[in-house]
This record gives C-alpha cells, sequence and structure tokens, in this order.
C-alpha cells in the first residue's frame, strides 16, 4: 500500500504545482491586458513571476523614472518598450510572453539583490521546469534604444515571430504636409533672389564637405547599428564615448566631425587666408594663431583616442 500512497502524493504535488502556474499565467494574462501589454511589477511581484516553475518567458524592463534621477535613457526607452508589449499583445500567442516594468522607487530590493547601479536594463527569463533559472540580458548598449531590435530578441528567444506596429500619427502628418506646402511656397517666393547660390561653386563645395565630414566621423555606422545617442555610465552620469574601436555613439560621431571640421578650417587657413594677408605682421599674428590651433584640436583628438583605447601611447598636450 505504501507505492500506491506515494504516486497519489507526487500526483498532487504536481497538480498544485501546475494549478499555481496556472495562476501565474492567469493574473499576467489579466494584468497585460489592463496596461497595453506591460504589466506593472513591485519587488514581491518581480520575484513571484521571474522565480520557480512557469511556462512563459518574461521580458522584465528595469528603470529609474523619477525626476530626482534624471535617467534620460531610461525616458527615452520606456516609450519604445511599451510599443513593443502592445504590438505582441496582438499576436495569437500573447500569453507565451509578458511583458513586465520595475521602477526604482517600486523595486529597490530588486536593484539591491542584483547589484544594478544603472537604468535602463532588460532581462528576458525563459519558462523555467523550477529546477534552473536561465537570466538573459539584453545589450541595449549594443542595440539601441528602438523598438525593432528588442522585438527581433523577443523573438530569437521566445520563437515568437511579430512586428512592431508604430500607430498612425495623424497630428504628425499633418504637420509634414502643412510644413512641405509652406517650404514649397517660400521656395517659389525666394527662388528668383536666391538661385544664383544653387550653382554657386562654393556652396556644392560646402556641402561637400559637410558630406565628407559627417561621412568619416561615422553616420553610417549608427545608421545602420542604430546606436544610443548616449548611454548612462557606472557612477549614473552619461557616456559620450564609448570604449573599443569597434562601438560608438551619436554624440561621440558629432564630436569627431566638429574635430575634424576645426582641423580642416585651419589648414585651409595657414594655406589660403593667411598669405593672402598686405602685412607681414599679421600674416605671423596669423600663422601662430591657426598653428597654435591646430595643435590644441589635434591633441583633443588624441585625447579621444585615448579615452577610447587606454593602450594609445600617443600624446601631445593632454
Amino acid at each position: 500500500m505504501a507505492k500506491p500512497s506515494l504516486l497519489i502524493l507526487f500526483l498532487l504535488f504536481a497538480l498544485i504545482c501546475l494549478g499555481q502556474a496556472d495562476v501565474k499565467t492567469n493574473n499576467l494574462i489579466k494584468l497585460s491586458k489592463e496596461n497595453h501589454g506591460v504589466v506593472k511589477l513591485d519587488s514581491n511581484a518581480y520575484f513571484k513571476y521571474t522565480q520557480g516553475k512557469r511556462a512563459y518567458g518574461m521580458v522584465v524592463l528595469l528603470t529609474a523614472l523619477g525626476s530626482q534621477f534624471r535617467c534620460v535613457p531610461c525616458r527615452e526607452f520606456d516609450p519604445e518598450y511599451k510599443l513593443v508589449a502592445s504590438s505582441f499583445q496582438r499576436t495569437k500567442q500573447a500569453d507565451r510572453v509578458f511583458f513586465g516594468h520595475l521602477d526604482f522607487e517600486d523595486g529597490q530590493a530588486v536593484y539591491q539583490q542584483l547589484g544594478i547601479q544603472t537604468a535602463p536594463n532588460v532581462f528576458y527569463f525563459p519558462p523555467s521546469d523550477g529546477q534552473q533559472d536561465n537570466t538573459i540580458k539584453y545589450d541595449l548598449g549594443r542595440n539601441g534604444f528602438a523598438a525593432e531590435p528588442l522585438a527581433a530578441f523577443v523573438s530569437s528567444q521566445s520563437g515568437i515571430s511579430f512586428n512592431v506596429v508604430r500607430p498612425f500619427d495623424y497630428g504628425q502628418f499633418a504637420a509634414k504636409v502643412i510644413l512641405g506646402l509652406g517650404v514649397l511656397a517660400t521656395i517659389k517666393l525666394v527662388y528668383k533672389y536666391f538661385a544664383f547660390l544653387l550653382f554657386h561653386k562654393n556652396t556644392w563645395a560646402a556641402v561637400t564637405i559637410i558630406m565628407v565630414l559627417v561621412m568619416t566621423s561615422g553616420h553610417m555606422f549608427n545608421r545602420i547599428r542604430n546606436t544610443p545617442y548616449s548611454v548612462p555610465g557606472p557612477n549614473g552620469q552619461l557616456s559620450y564615448v564609448a570604449s573599443g574601436f569597434s562601438s560608438q555613439y551619436g554624440i561621440e560621431t558629432q564630436l569627431v566631425a566638429s574635430i575634424y571640421g576645426v582641423l580642416a578650417f585651419a589648414v585651409v587657413s595657414l594655406a589660403y587666408m593667411v598669405p593672402q594677408l598686405d602685412d607681414k605682421w599679421r600674416q605671423r599674428i596669423g600663422v601662430y594663431i591657426w598653428t597654435g590651433c591646430f595643435i590644441v584640436i589635434f591633441s583633443c583628438l588624441m585625447a579621444l583616442f585615448k579615452v577610447k583605447n587606454e593602450a594609445y601611447p600617443f600624446k601631445i598636450l593632454f
């Protein structure tokens, strides 16, 4: 009689565990429908839905949206995360992956346990049998804050394909139409007065120089990789320069383009503008000024390389 009793106890235990898993799933379904696919979490809810046995996957966004934290990336990424959650909610398999949101003010215990000092952070918790939990972190620094890379990450981890559905902004569309008509009307009115600019060689020279500076600074890399404009550093401050030569941020591209532009202007001034001065004393002062400008700005460029790679051995002033 002992074996049937043990079998019954085992079946009861399995049914209880299955019932608990079903209760968690049903609660998440209800909560996600109430908030357009996003489940608002606190510390207790975080541990409840991400630990133990679960038949679903769970994506959790950790943020610090309070005004006292001044987390600009959190506010930038939050609407994109909600867009991914609402897009997944439209699928027929919305009960297989849920999207949670835990803010620092509601989940300090989670931040302390995970040892997290920066935000935002995204974690994916795949379905688990309760024996082993595997947590996968989404790389925001590499993938950026757009919704599409996050949707691709969720699809690859869960095996459920879906597309990000951005709502059509009628107000923005109307504003663009009005702005376009205004621009066309303005061009028609002023064309006969400024048409010579369109055909002047200096205009196309300036456009060409700007294009060269933008492209050589890494603009197309940012467009292809969808790199973030900046990311939070380890002490909560924004980091403007990415370490290593295989990645960069948007603001870093602007800094490099500006430095290249100033250096080019200094060289052109030395070669073209200074020799045209009639006074030798003014020529000498011009040489000193533009040479000093070139040395200082080029020193800044080498210091920037040093920030990206600490092993960079060269410097001039800094």
